[in-house]
């Protein structure tokens, strides 16, 4: 298997596959709650040849818990996850950045294929605010997906 910068191209040598995968890469501050709900819910239906990781800018040391309870009630089961800092080696495999209102505090290399969400935390939130909060992420990230699946087939029909 040979993995190369933002774009991975895996070649499986028997079934003489070639799969080109995009990364997008979400990035808050502490890497426990916007971060984790947008990874896991992309990631939950991401288009073909894409996946999603998260990072944050000061990442803590746990997630945030009512985000395995926001996700199981769409049916998504986290999984074990810890919070990590985002490095210029993520930014540099990464084929797109999704910032929370902290671009200005990430790597170099973030900005050039960046977009920032001005969702908030989860601080102070109410469970009805933090729904609301995770379904606003849900109707992003799809949206996200239909504009990354476009840009491929029209990158493959070119």
């Amino acid at each position: 298997m040979i993995i190369e910068g933002a774009r991975a191209r895996i070649y499986l040598a028997r079934a003489r596959l070639t799969l080109i995968m995009g990364t997008v890469l979400f990035v808050c501050v502490e890497n426990t709650f916007r971060s984790v709900l947008s990874e896991a819910l992309f990631n939950a239906a991401a288009p073909r040849g894409w996946h999603a990781e998260s990072a944050g800018v000061q990442a803590a040391t746990t997630i945030n818990p009512v985000v395995q309870e926001l996700l199981r009630e769409i049916g998504i089961e986290l999984g074990p996850k810890t919070p990590r800092t985002v490095t210029p080696e993520i930014i540099a495999r990464a084929t797109r950045v999704v910032t929370f209102g902290c671009l200005d505090r990430c790597p170099i290399g973030a900005r050039e294929k960046s977009e920032d969400w001005p969702i908030p935390g989860a601080s102070g939130k109410t469970m009805a605010e933090l729904r609301a909060i995770r379904d606003e992420l849900r109707r992003r990230v799809a949206e996200l997906s239909t504009r990354l699946e476009a840009s491929t087939v029209s990158a493959k029909s070119s």
